[in-house]
């Protein structure tokens, strides 16, 4: 899903997946109620709709949104809720960790489900110039990606993003912490250069479909791309993903093991405004 479906998730651990799944808890409901603008703009950045293709799209936005809101987001609210109040007793241990982690891995699952058709309809009203373009920015962007992740200063950059993230709902970490991070990020290159090799066989996999898009069983196969994503992306990714989940775990228990009263705290208020956030989103549907 990475090149086309914008429901990334599960990117850090417990101290930020509330952000992974609603953004940053200071601006949840202006980026919720323009998420649908957003997704336009992210998919123009791909491939060059024509007016038509974004009015269906936009439709097809709305009515996921409307689906979501009055649907998912009281889940969203009910386990922020069971997470705040865990979090009072100020501490979170590996398998409550893995619990929540998993808990925001199935908000993913419907909808993604729910996405499948709209990307079915944009691919297969693309024309074969568009389908170029957009083939051309998949390589673009992955070739941006290696420089970033892999190329000189990445592992400095690497550490900065998990600080960036963890801090921005925890606050500013001790020496302890960053230590900690420091450490984690230092031997992960081989993992980011897995993932990077999966995510290309991902890409190869689409394009090579999108050859065929107008043939019967095109529906059917993009599911399954898009769904059972990590088939196509290789065992090794396979692996890393597990092992990954693993760390993950692992990192976020260690930093909340080092976190001040500050920390928890700051994590507490976030995640009480994120709730209180989602909670007051209004789902306006139609009659």
């Amino acid at each position: 899903m990475q090149a086309i479906i914008p429901v990334h998730v599960l990117r850090i651990s417990c101290i930020v997946l509330v952000a992974v799944v609603l953004g940053d808890c200071s601006s949840t409901r202006l980026a919720y109620r323009f998420a649908d603008q957003g997704v336009l703009w992210w998919v123009d950045d791909y491939i060059t709709l024509t007016g038509d293709q974004k009015s269906a799209l936009r439709n097809d936005l709305e009515a996921l949104k409307a689906w979501h809101c009055e649907t998912e987001l009281p889940r969203y609210s009910a386990w922020l809720g069971e997470l705040s109040q865990e979090m009072a007793n100020g501490e979170l241990p590996p398998e409550r960790i893995e619990f929540h982690r998993q808990q925001v891995a199935d908000f993913a699952e419907p909808l993604a489900t729910r996405i499948v058709p709209m990307a079915t309809r944009v691919l297969t009203g693309l024309s074969d110039e568009q389908v170029t373009e957009l083939k051309s920015n998949m390589d673009r962007e992955q070739e941006e990606r290696k420089q970033e992740y892999l190329g000189a200063g990445s592992r400095e950059k690497s550490a900065e993003r998990v600080t960036e993230r963890a801090e921005r709902w925890l606050g500013t970490l001790n020496e302890r912490q960053q230590a900690i991070i420091k450490d984690w990020t230092a031997g992960r290159q081989e993992q980011t250069r897995i993932w990077l090799e999966g995510r290309g066989r991902w890409q190869k996999a689409l394009a090579g479909m999108l050859e065929d898009r107008n043939q019967p069983d095109f529906d059917a196969r993009l599911r399954d791309l898009i769904l059972n994503a990590p088939d196509y992306q290789g065992e090794a990714y396979r692996n890393m993903l597990e092992t990954n989940t693993r760390d993950l775990t692992q990192l976020t228990h260690d930093l909340l093991q080092a976190a001040d009263e500050r920390h928890w705290q700051t994590l507490q208020q976030n995640t009480a405004s994120l709730k209180q956030d989602v909670t007051a989103l209004a789902c306006t549907l139609p009659d």
